[in-house]
């Protein structure tokens, strides 16, 4: 499906005048919404564009006799609301109904129309760009009320980074930072008596993690060992293999509060910098939810 270069501009033009600058946010702003803050917060890119296929493509391609069909959709006419913009826009959709991504109906009503889309940059495996935050509503109607809430929770976020600084009054703080000076310099038994010690602080320990997480020093060993909590777990520990400090203590937080691990195996800088990014707007909104000092 195209659409000519006059449409793609009116919509462009249309889809700004739905979003216009939001008020300047404050550092200490809460969250309106948790679960599109932990949504904006894991994406790469969020935009507005017209997903370029059709509603017969899509259920033609989740209906394939064996499995469902990876489809590669172009974004046309994208407006930019977090991330670069310039160059193409290309999606890679799974379409098969699970909880965790857009549903087969979702991406086929959408297929053509103006959508919010939430995405995230996978630079490893199989490059490129996917719905973020293993949620349902990655891809939306491109609504006023939609666009609106989107673009302002952007602009929480960026002022919370901002301003963002660690609180060297979290508790743990003391013991977190000399625990983590060790990483990647003592070997490789002490350094899982040492992600041990840290997972055993607890979710308390969490703001003083994150505060001493940017640390791109390599491992000692590559491989952490954790206990597998999972209510269906299979076997008692989850093993993986983070390169960085920063990507072993992304594991041990993933283990403390249950959402994040996109470093748990390593990646790139890039992803490095978006992982940090996401655990200090994750601490900053704690206060907001009465958990600062869990």
């Amino acid at each position: 499906m195209k659409i000519d270069t006059l449409s793609a501009a009116v919509l462009g033009a249309t889809l700004m005048l739905l979003a216009p600058p939001p008020a300047a946010a404050t550092p200490h702003q809460c969250p309106k919404d948790v679960a599109l803050t932990r949504l904006v917060a894991a994406s790469d890119l969020v935009l507005t564009g017209i997903p370029q296929t059709s509603a017969n493509a899509v259920t033609a391609a989740a209906a394939h006799r064996v499995s469902p069909e990876w489809m590669s959709v172009p974004i046309a006419a994208p407006t930019m609301l977090k991330g670069p913009g310039g160059a193409p826009l290309t999606v890679r959709i799974y379409p098969e109904n699970v909880s965790y991504r857009p549903s087969v109906a979702t991406l086929a009503a959408l297929a053509g129309k103006p959508a919010l889309l939430f995405l995230v940059r996978v630079d490893q495996g199989e490059p490129g760009l996917y719905f973020a935050g293993d949620s349902p509503v990655a891809l939306q109607p491109a609504s006023a009320v939609a666009v609106r809430a989107a673009s302002a929770e952007i602009a929480r976020q960026e002022s919370l980074l901002r301003h963002w600084k660690p609180d060297p009054a979290a508790p743990h703080a003391r013991e977190v930072t000399e625990l983590v000076a060790q990483l990647g310099v003592v070997d490789g038994s002490a350094q899982q008596q040492i992600f041990e010690r840290l997972e055993a602080l607890g979710p308390s320990a969490i703001p003083a993690i994150v505060a001493q997480m940017d640390v791109r020093r390599p491992l000692t060993l590559r491989q952490i060992s954790l206990t597998n909590h999972a209510a269906d777990a299979f076997e008692g520990t989850r093993h993986y293999g983070p390169e960085l400090v920063v990507d072993a203590l992304d594991a041990i937080l993933n283990q403390l509060a249950g959402q994040g691990g996109s470093l748990v195996n390593g990646g790139s800088e890039r992803q490095r910098d978006a992982a940090v990014a996401t655990w200090r707007v994750h601490v900053a909104d704690l206060a907001c939810r009465g958990k600062a000092r869990a």
